[in-house]
């Protein structure tokens, strides 16, 4: 079910933390403990981290801000990401 209008950015934020702290843990829990990703959440794990990238480009836009000296932030992200543990 898709999100009201009124609170789209309140219920995502909270489905955004969750995924926050889930890779948190993924990258700095227990070495005994082996968290890993299915293949389907990987890829949407991928693609989320693209989709929180637009939104910085865009938000930068507005802003004025010059993302092309950070250009090398998309580079390394896509790194990260695919370092990701998966099954």
């Amino acid at each position: 079910m898709s999100n009201m209008s009124y609170c789209k950015f309140q219920n995502t934020l909270i489905d955004l933390i969750d995924c926050r702290n889930t890779i948190e843990e993924m990258v700095t829990g227990d070495e005994d403990e082996v968290f890993t990703l299915s293949h389907d959440e990987a890829r949407a794990a991928e693609n989320l981290a693209e989709q929180c990238f637009d939104i910085l480009t865009l938000l930068c836009e507005h802003a004025g801000i010059d993302l092309d000296q950070h250009l090398d932030a998309w580079a390394l992200m896509r790194s990260v990401i695919e370092s990701l543990p998966r099954r």
